[in-house]
């Protein structure tokens, strides 16, 4: 995040970038009710009660939603925010949207997925699974004002100021430690309300690293670039939560595996949020299945789930099956 905590300048914005793994699929139909089965199957249920409200549907107007694969919830994955959007886009395209062919694949644009947003209550702090949600991308957002400038604004959202797609050839080590989750809910908010404003200095700092280093590193497919501009801006990012986040389980195993996936070659890498995810930026496939095999002997993959991901550049997507 680039700031909290003081109203005079824009709050939380930032850098994110959205991946394919682990990914979350699912399946949804009309129902006569809500109903949901399968992994985070309670809060799927929540999101659809609260797109229905939203959306003022009738009580004939259900869905039973089949959850096939979901991330782990709170680890920084931002799992969350995709499955609420998910199932509000679900919704909306089974009672309200002109049925599309079998098989036609359906991606959404910024005002419809701001709407989805909307419909079960998510963006409060970060807003780039919101805006990776159309189209992925690695994404920079400028924050939004709290307090009395909140008045003001046009929309409660963050707006997203730049959007960049990563090379095809990029992979993503993505690693969460098993057992373990960052702060959420009541956690967070009680985190958020104990840490002192970002200073100005390391706000401005992070928006030079993100918009004169970061973003034309990855246009041009400057991987050496973009891996030095992730590690400057991740350090830099970690250092106002630092009070909150030293207090975590998994705080030290954290800083021990960026440091192992440096050495291991990986010039590029970060913590998620709270943790406990951490990423690995890798030139190649190749690259990183090696980083994986390398693990593996070192027995780290006891300790973690593993995946390698690409970089999503396309978001999320609908398709009507038979």
């Amino acid at each position: 995040m680039f700031s909290f905590g003081d109203e005079e300048v824009r709050s939380y914005g930032g850098v994110g970038v959205m991946v394919d793994r682990p990914g979350l699929h699912l399946r949804m139909k009309p129902a006569s009710e809500i109903a949901a089965q399968g992994p985070l199957a309670d809060r799927a249920v929540w999101f659809a009660k609260d797109a229905a409200r939203h959306w003022d549907f009738g009580t004939e107007e259900g869905v039973a939603i089949e959850i096939t694969s979901a991330p782990r919830e709170h680890v920084g994955l931002g799992s969350g925010t995709q499955l609420g959007l998910a199932v509000a886009a679900g919704m909306w395209h089974l009672w309200r949207r002109a049925p599309s062919d079998p098989q036609e694949e359906y991606f959404f644009d910024r005002s419809e997925v701001l709407d989805l947003a909307d419909a079960v209550a998510r963006g409060k702090r970060s807003c780039v699974g919101i805006h990776g949600f159309t189209r992925g991308g690695l994404i920079v957002e400028s924050g939004r004002f709290t307090g009395e400038k909140a008045k003001k604004s046009p929309t409660r959202l963050s707006p997203m100021v730049a959007r960049v797609r990563l090379p095809s050839a990029w992979r993503c080590v993505v690693l969460v430690q098993k057992d373990a989750v960052g702060f959420w809910g009541e956690a967070e908010r009680k985190a958020f309300a104990a840490l002192p404003p970002v200073s100005r200095e390391i706000s401005a700092e992070l928006a030079r690293i993100a918009m004169l280093e970061m973003l034309p590193a990855a246009t041009e497919g400057s991987y050496e670039g973009f891996c030095d501009a992730l590690c400057a801006y991740g350090t830099l990012a970690g250092k106002p939560f630092e009070p909150a986040s030293s207090t975590l389980p998994h705080a030290e195993a954290m800083a021990d595996l960026i440091e192992l996936l440096r050495e291991l070659g990986v010039r590029g890498a970060a913590q998620s949020s709270w943790g406990p995810a951490v990423m690995g930026c890798c030139k190649t496939l190749e690259q990183a299945g090696d980083v994986l095999e390398q693990l593996e002997r070192l027995k780290i993959r006891d300790q973690f789930d593993a995946c390698i991901a690409r970089f999503d550049n396309d978001g999320a997507s609908i398709r009507v099956i038979a």
